[in-house]
């Protein structure tokens, strides 16, 4: 179905109309035959006609108990709102057509009767037969190859159960399409179709016997009756390709086992164990796996800020909080569900979703108010819980899925806007930077480099951007809800851009390029720095200051290594800080070079072509204050060495772990080394070109290289200062391409480029300062010499 709610849902009929998630549906039987050309099933409308009667079933529901003639009324409109499409109904499925036509009978016999479980059974069995004729027509449609028709028919179908951690499936309707515009077969998009419908509904069945176990525990005759008739309907979509895995004696026994329920609950949950309707795919058990293990590391966290432990015992202090924890453990145990019939060893799969019941049912709100668990407690338990899922799982399942960050994702700048309704700036600010916490440590990486205009809108989007306003500077601003609700409309286009990306298989080769591409660009400021500085101290004393400077470079290359251990257990926390850290490490390393720089003007090129530098070297040697000024110079050219390097090294290693998450260290590590041999390379070709050059000339050209890199990395910084709130914003008239800002610094800002040239015009005026300071002091010793004595 296309989704559509009724305005009024009846508690008892809630399994039955919640048709707001994408599903998917059951298999046909292989003896299923054509009836007739297709675009003859189709009519112009299916949908409206199947919802009309799925809402008055439902009105109906509601108004039993206060009148059953309005009651009446309601069911003969489902039946008038079916009739307007029977005839499709009765050329694609003759045999689910007289089951819609006999619970509708059976519905209207309850409304006139006053009961109500009656009605609810007939309300869903009425629903469910209604559905498998839509299927049946779908895939009649597609055998045919008429895409026309099939748009038709899959207009008419419910969808798994969505929640913010689970994304609607398009995969039928992308099949469609495809088999419309001639890319795939007539099969191809009938194998497409039925693992995406066939899947929502085996999810929809496994929903409708879970809520009629809760059902039956609780008391509540009507709604489980309808679950159970919803179970019944939802197999009879399912039998056929039950009967292909079991064999038609299995299915058969099955089927009457649902007419059963609800007595045969249990009979029924153990034949359905191991079955998986719609296969996975290799790839769909690998995001399944990875969003069991992510959603599940969660759930402590999100606990651990909502609850405090203290002597009188663990107390709520953020229901927020608590409810997030709730959300991913929901999301934990949805996605082990699909994986459960899959593992190999059943008992083991059996003894982990009864823990993950239990911990499930120890969180719920009716458990939380008897006894709250002391966030240690649950750290423990989950971290037991995860070690056994991991163990669990086969090595083939445990591949990185970029999609499950992005599914937390999702869920963080839903709790932003969720907070800042409710006038909780701190919790808002906290999801926000677990939000890009994520992104920095994993997505960037996969976007950086292909697509830098749309890793530049997330950045905006998150942080401090204009049109949209960006989440922090809504947060700083205590922004209305509106505004907050319009950023979130943006992301939600950017990141489905951004899961386009993501979702697509990435070759090694590509996975290496990226890497190198990656290293390259973050490493070349840094060593154009440091091989024109090196270079240019090639005469006499001036070569040992190299000292220092590689000491630094080794020390960040160290630095760099422990960041890259750490961040194997804890990269989203660092990334979390990633933007500030490597602002604050950005503005010590500018400030540096531009110290150093004007030392080196006014200290070793010009002072070395005076008359007197021999003088004044044995001075700065052997002088009272050579100790003290040495040391300075000596920490000062470290600093620079280590900043230059580490300024970079961060956010190198964040990229590069989450690409083995993703892809495997060969990869990766193939593409680093070309990136790191490409760098070095360009430093020894600078070094060694240097030293063929003369002094002045040497001076000219590694000031001008200098002067370029510097423009880099202050409107790199000031870019980045901007990011987490520490700069304004004010954007130029005319925006730039993202490549500006990935390899020149060209952001598009005020900020920038005012910067940027200021940052230029202080190395020039030194160049020229220190140039003015030699030509003074000469004229001065040549009007001294010509004085007479």
């Amino acid at each position: 179905m296309t989704g559509r709610s009724p305005a009024l849902l009846a508690p008892a009929l809630a399994a039955l109309l919640a048709g707001t998630a994408p599903a998917q549906t059951a298999q046909p039987a292989a003896s299923q035959t054509v009836a007739a050309p297709a675009r003859d099933l189709a009519t112009p409308d299916l949908a409206t006609p199947a919802e009309t009667m799925r809402a008055r079933l439902a009105d109906a529901a509601l108004e039993l108990d206060f009148d059953r003639a309005s009651a009446a009324a309601l069911v003969g409109q489902a039946r008038a709102a079916f009739a307007g499409v029977q005839g499709a109904w009765v050329v694609a499925d003759p045999a689910a057509t007289r089951e819609v036509d006999a619970a509708l009978n059976a519905a209207a016999g309850a409304a006139q009767a006053g009961d109500t479980p009656a009605l609810g059974r007939a309300g869903a069995a009425a629903w469910t037969a209604l559905l498998r004729g839509a299927y049946t027509g779908l895939e009649t449609a597609l055998r045919a190859g008429d895409a026309g028709a099939a748009r038709d028919w899959l207009a008419v179908r419910e969808f798994r159960v969505a929640s913010s951690l689970t994304r609607l499936n398009a995969d039928a309707t992308g099949a469609v399409e495809a088999l419309a515009q001639g890319k795939v077969t007539p099969q191809d998009a009938l194998n497409a179709v039925r693992s995406d419908v066939l899947d929502g509904y085996q999810a929809r069945l496994q929903g409708a016997l879970r809520d009629l176990q809760t059902s039956r525990a609780r008391g509540f005759r009507t709604l489980a009756a309808e679950q159970a008739a919803l179970a019944q309907g939802y197999f009879a979509l399912l039998r056929p390709a039950y009967a292909a895995q079991r064999g038609d004696a299995a299915a058969t026994a099955l089927t009457g086992q649902f007419a059963a329920l609800p007595g045969s609950l249990g009979a029924v949950t153990a034949a359905l164990e191991g079955f998986r309707a719609a296969p996975l795919s290799m790839r769909e058990v690998q995001a399944r796996a990875s969003q069991a293990t992510r959603f599940l590391s969660l759930v402590p966290v999100e606990y651990a800020r909502g609850v405090k432990a203290g002597g009188a015992g663990a107390v709520v202090t953020q229901p927020v909080e608590v409810n997030e924890a709730r959300t991913f453990l929901n999301g934990a145990v949805a996605a082990y569900a699909d994986l459960a019939p899959l593992l190999r060893d059943q008992t083991v799969a059996r003894a982990l979703g009864r823990d993950l019941a239990a911990l499930n049912a120890s969180l719920s709100p009716q458990a939380l108010a008897t006894a709250v668990p002391a966030p240690s407690d649950v750290s423990a338990q989950v971290g037991a819980l995860g070690t056994r899922l991991t163990a669990a799982f086969p090595a083939d399942w445990k591949t990185h899925d970029a999609s499950a960050d992005l599914d937390v994702v999702r869920t963080q700048l839903d709790a932003v806007v969720a907070a800042a309704q409710a006038g909780d700036w701190t919790a808002a600010e906290t999801a926000r930077l677990d939000a890009y916490a994520l992104l920095e440590s994993g997505t960037e990486a996969r976007i950086a480099v292909f697509n830098p205009d749309l890793k530049a809108r997330l950045e905006n989007q998150v942080w401090n951007g204009q049109h949209p306003q960006g989440l922090a500077a809504l947060l700083r601003a205590r922004a209305p809800l509106a505004e907050f609700r319009e950023t979130r409309a943006e992301l939600q286009i950017t990141l489905k851009e951004v899961a386009g990306i993501l979702g697509t298989e990435v070759a090694p080769a590509a996975v290496a390029t990226n890497a190198g591409i990656i290293v390259f660009r973050e490493g070349l400021e840094a060593v154009l720095i440091l091989a024109a500085l090196m270079g240019s101290l090639r005469r006499g004393d001036a070569v040992r200051l190299r000292r220092p400077m590689w000491l630094g470079a080794a020390g960040a290359f160290a630095a760099t290594a422990v960041t890259w251990v750490i961040m194997q257990g804890a990269l989203s926390l660092l990334g979390r800080y990633g933007e500030k850290l490597e602002a604050v490490v950005s503005v010590v390393a500018i400030g540096v070079l531009l110290l150093i720089m004007n030392w080196f003007f006014h200290q070793v090129y010009w002072t070395d072509r005076m008359a007197s530098f021999q003088k004044h070297k044995h001075e700065l040697a052997h002088g009272p204050q050579s100790r003290t000024a040495a040391r300075a110079q000596w920490w000062g050219l470290a600093v620079l060495g280590f900043t230059s390097i580490y300024r970079e090294g961060f956010e190198t290693v964040l990229f590069l772990q989450s690409l083995v998450l993703q892809a495997g260290a060969g990869a990766v590590l193939g593409g680093t080394a070309a990136g790191l041999v490409a760098v070095l390379g360009v430093g020894a070709a600078v070094f060694r070109y240097q030293a063929r050059l003369p002094m002045k000339k040497l001076l000219i050209q590694t000031g001008g290289l200098i002067c370029a890199v510097l423009a880099v990395m202050v409107g790199n910084t000031v870019h980045t200062l901007q990011l987490v709130g520490w700069l304004p914003v004010h954007p130029l008239p005319a925006e730039l391409p993202a490549w500006l800002g990935l390899w020149f610094g060209l952001h598009g800002t005020w900020e920038g480029v005012v910067l940027q040239v200021a940052s230029v015009v202080a190395v020039i005026g030194s160049f020229y300062a220190a140039e003015a300071l030699k030509e003074r002091e000469l004229r001065a010793k040549r009007t001294g010499a010509a004085l007479p004595s």
